[in-house]
């Protein structure tokens, strides 16, 4: 049996970034993560001043058989939007269905709705990635980003400008997601995306955080990751209009789906097992 796909390989084919490091300097970070821990490119510092490549602007950019994420290591930003855009139209321009994922920074996203105008917007999806409501909770774990208001002025942006739009809640960053839903709800056309922060005790970076703020942030997170909670998440969500979940709660879902059919094997004699498997396949 084929596994699903799992990260950002369920949304897109190939994802396309332009530079190494990012100023929003999320603590959750996987490709920081990777670039400082795993194959110590820079430095946590270096991390947080970015580094555009040149070669990959200037870059030829064909067809892709498939969705193309941009980006997926960094973000777009007041520093490196022109050269997103001159990225990004060439996807456009090769004729690409192409996935923009992105904590919004509302000047970024009013000046792409403009540039695109002269593209099919239908190749356009805009996926904001918004993990609380709460500002507090934002600038502790996403420090460099925009605070929720700016996020959701910029998915009503897109929206009203009529382009494809979804949400992130991946990590979702509380125990609230099903508010975020509820607020964003009206501006989407695609997708909402739950999923929880993965590797929590790998990837996230505490430097500099105080014990209150760990009690604050980080414990009432880790809380919100339980078994539980998801159970509860998804049976308040679940079936909604646009709700999707990442591999994180689909393996939680699943599991509770295997442990019924096991509970339910057990509790029948031989003959009704047999029954039920042979009306499967009828």
């Amino acid at each position: 049996m084929a596994q699903s796909k799992t990260g950002t390989r369920e949304w897109s084919v190939v994802s396309i970034n332009i530079q190494r490091g990012c100023e929003h300097n999320c603590r959750y970070c996987y490709a920081r993560y990777n670039a400082v821990k795993i194959y110590k490119q820079c430095t946590a510092w270096q991390w947080s001043i970015p580094v555009i490549n040149a070669a990959k602007v200037d870059g030829k950019y064909g067809f892709y058989d498939g969705t193309v994420m941009f980006p997926s290591t960094h973000d777009i930003t007041p520093l490196n939007i022109s050269e997103c855009l001159v990225v990004l139209s060439k996807l456009l321009e090769a004729g690409n269905q192409v996935l923009i994922v992105t904590k919004p920074t509302l000047s970024c996203v009013q000046l792409m709705c403009e540039v695109f105008k002269k593209f099919d917007k239908k190749q356009i999806t805009f996926r904001f990635t918004i993990g609380s409501m709460r500002d507090d909770i934002l600038t502790f774990w996403e420090p460099g980003s925009a605070l929720f208001e700016e996020r959701l002025k910029s998915l009503s942006c897109a929206y009203f400008e009529g382009y494809e739009t979804s949400v992130s809640c991946e990590p979702y960053l509380d125990g609230f997601p099903h508010y975020i839903y509820e607020a964003c709800l009206p501006y989407l056309t695609d997708s909402f995306w739950l999923g929880k922060l993965r590797h929590f005790n790998q990837r996230v970076f505490l430097d500099g955080a105080t014990d209150e703020q760990i009690t604050k942030y980080v414990k009432t997170l880790q809380a919100a990751q339980s078994d539980t909670f998801v159970h509860e998440l998804v049976h308040q969500l679940n079936g909604r209009q646009y709700i999707r979940w990442k591999d994180s709660i689909r393996e939680i879902i699943e599991e509770d789906s295997r442990e019924s059919e096991r509970k339910l094997s057990m509790s029948q004699s031989p003959g009704q097992i047999c029954n039920r498997k042979c009306s499967r396949r009828i």
